[in-house]
């Protein structure tokens, strides 16, 4: 389950996998060295902890994980972790219990119905290279909607995945759908999920079957430090140095869940339940540091190829009057990539007469996307003018009923912005355009963003609703240069909040805790004011540019942030930090002196001194 859920930007490999097991050899040597049966009458403090906040995961969930009975328990050996509308419950072994290698053996009986996402899984409690994704997380086992009927099909499908990369929206995952024999729902009875983790290779079973490997080859990490973006070493975030913790939850809904299927939460399918066996930690006794010696392998199983590391830094796409992404090949800046959780996605280029190769996508299914990724370090398209056009050949070959085209411009979901485009499926060439600006004014139509000029990181997204065979040729920019970038906040005058947030910004929360809640209060003489409650030290609230990170280089100089505060209650030895964000830890800060409880006082504060403070409590400073 990620912490943000990945999309177009967020790239995705997969293989997939029948259900049949061949060749199977497992070694001697497991030892098991944790381990609940869930035998008591209660969930066991020293074992499991709860997570409780309201935030939605990243992911717009739409439950609340609280730690009442009713949301989880155990009953005739069984933990139970129920969704009612909309509470439920993640139980975590953080700070109890943390493992650098081993297998990981959970026996489960999965819930059902549009909306249900259940998930086991593993994240980072340190986070040595930085927050997610850039530090990583392991999926043993995830399933959205499972006996839900989309076009004659039921859902069956649980996955494995990795998520690595880089910090969110840089961050990309790996991984691979399994279907039980004969089609079986995960939801009619328990069954095994396993994963061994051994240094440079993790791999997933069902029910003893090996379905999906993964090696260090196909993973990466790539960090902050001090502003500079860093190549973590080779195997890293899936290392030695990293300590991961157990995760088991039910969500609702989200934007895996509720985009998949039959979309949407099906409320009278629920409360639903995950219900939990076992859940035991073994290690591997021939070589407890590194996992090694132990794998229990499928020699047939296919090795998920994963995600190439990208280069860090600019790469140099051909600027105006003309960017040719794709003619009779993909321009070099760029490569070939697809989101591809359910190995629904193909590509390739085809010879045609008359116009030598073309680029085909052919998809046989609603879920997943091709795009056109930057080989590097996202791109800053403001050098072209917001007339300039997206110009590209379509032919649809073949379509589903009812199956759409959208094509696509990426800052890192959910920063995209798309544009249906009208196709036929008569196998004729048409040309279509579009200017940047209307594509970015478009917006993101799955879901709320924009992408942004300043930051692209795929250049060229192909989506299409359901199952199509479509051609694309001479996909191109054409244009004029444009005088001077386009800044998010221009000069003099830029208002963060009035009333109500500032034009291209939205109100967010890190909230781990559920210690915090915001909302807007009228106050006589001044409107609605911004106000927040913290009950404890974790969480924070901010004003987060909707299109994805933007440019404020043209505040640098002379630019001055002011604010009025008004304190009406605080704890004993309370701080107060107001800060600009480039991504954790980038972040630069400044403590702010109170006014008298009850009183108004108004701040100034230079950008510049505020940019050169940097990140009081880690390494880092914002751009």
């Amino acid at each position: 389950m990620s912490s943000v859920e990945s999309s177009s930007s967020s790239s995705s490999s997969s293989v997939v996998i029948s259900s049949s097991s061949s060749s199977v050899t497992s070694s001697s040597g497991w030892a098991m060295v944790w381990n609940d049966e869930f035998e008591g009458t209660t969930i066991d403090p020293a074992k499991w902890g709860y997570e409780q906040n309201c935030w939605g995961g990243g992911n717009n969930e739409q439950q609340c994980y609280t730690t009442q009975e009713k949301n989880a328990f155990i009953e005739d050996g069984v933990l139970n972790i129920v969704a009612v509308p909309y509470t439920s419950a993640r139980l975590r072994t953080k700070n109890l219990q943390e493992w650098t290698f081993g297998r990981f053996e959970i026996r489960a009986k999965l819930p059902a119905g549009q909306g249900t996402w259940p998930a086991i899984w593993m994240l980072p409690t340190d986070s040595p290279y930085g927050v997610w994704a850039a530090s990583g997380e392991i999926d043993i086992m995830e399933a959205v909607n499972l006996e839900t009927i989309t076009n004659g099909v039921t859902e069956t499908r649980v996955y494995g995945t990795l998520h690595y990369g880089r910090t969110w929206p840089g961050n990309v995952s790996s991984g691979a759908p399994y279907t039980l024999p004969n089609s079986a729902s995960p939801a009619d009875d328990f069954h095994v999920y396993a994963m061994e983790w051994e240094d440079g290779e993790i791999r997933w079973y069902v029910d003893g079957v090996h379905y999906q490997t993964q090696q260090k080859t196909g993973w990466y990490s790539q960090y902050v430090d001090n502003g500079v973006l860093k190549n973590a070493p080779e195997g890293a975030p899936f290392d030695e140095d990293s300590a991961y913790h157990l995760l088991l939850n039910l969500a609702v809904g989200g934007s895996w869940a509720g985009n998949t299927n039959n979309t949407g939460i099906n409320a009278s399918v629920f409360p639903q339940t995950m219900q939990v066996d076992y859940v035991r930690v073994y290690e591997c006794t021939v070589s407890p540091l590194t996992g090694q010696g132990c794998a229990t392998v499928d020699d047939d199983v296919v090795l998920n190829p994963g995600n190439e590391r990208p280069v860090i830094g600019d790469v140099e796409l051909p600027g105006p009057p003309l960017f040719v992404m794709y003619g009779d090949e993909l321009d070099e800046g760029l490569k070939f990539n697809s989101y591809n959780p359910d190995g629904l996605v193909s590509y390739s280029e085809v010879a045609e007469a008359g116009r030598g190769n073309v680029f085909n996508v052919v998809k046989t299914g609603a879920n997943g996307n091709v795009y056109f990724q930057v080989n590097g370090d996202p791109t800053d398209l403001r050098n072209w003018t917001s007339d300039s056009e997206l110009i590209f050949d379509v032919k649809v070959n073949s379509k589903a009923a009812g199956a759409k085209l959208l094509v696509k411009m990426d800052s890192g979901w959910p920063n995209v912005s798309d544009v249906e485009v009208p196709v036929g499926a008569d196998g004729t060439w048409i040309e279509y355009r579009i200017t940047l600006a209307d594509l970015i004014d478009n917006g993101n139509s799955l879901a709320s963003g924009q992408a942004t000029l300043a930051s692209i990181a795929n250049t060229f997204v192909i989506d299409t609703s359901g199952a199509m065979d479509v051609s694309f040729d001479n996909i191109r920019i054409e244009g004029e240069a444009a005088e001077e970038p386009e800044y998010f906040a221009p000069t003099p005058l830029f208002n963060i909040f009035e009333d109500s947030p500032g034009t291209g910004l939205q109100i967010q929360s890190y909230n781990p805790s559920g210690q915090i809640s915001a909302s807007n209060i009228a106050e006589a003489g001044r409107g609605d004011v911004f106000n927040v409650v913290k009950t404890g030290a974790a969480g924070s609230f901010f004003f987060n540019i909707t299109a994805g990170p933007g440019d404020l280089s043209n505040w640098t100089a002379s630019g001055k942030l002011e604010f009025d505060l008004k304190v009406n209650s605080l704890a004993a030895g309370s701080k107060l930090l107001i800060k600009i964000d480039s991504g954790w830890p980038n972040v630069s800060d400044v403590e702010v002196t109170l006014p008298a409880t009850g009183t108004w006082g108004s701040f100034s504060i230079d950008v510049a001194d505020l940019l050169d403070n940097g990140n009081s409590l880690a390494g880092g400073i914002a751009s």
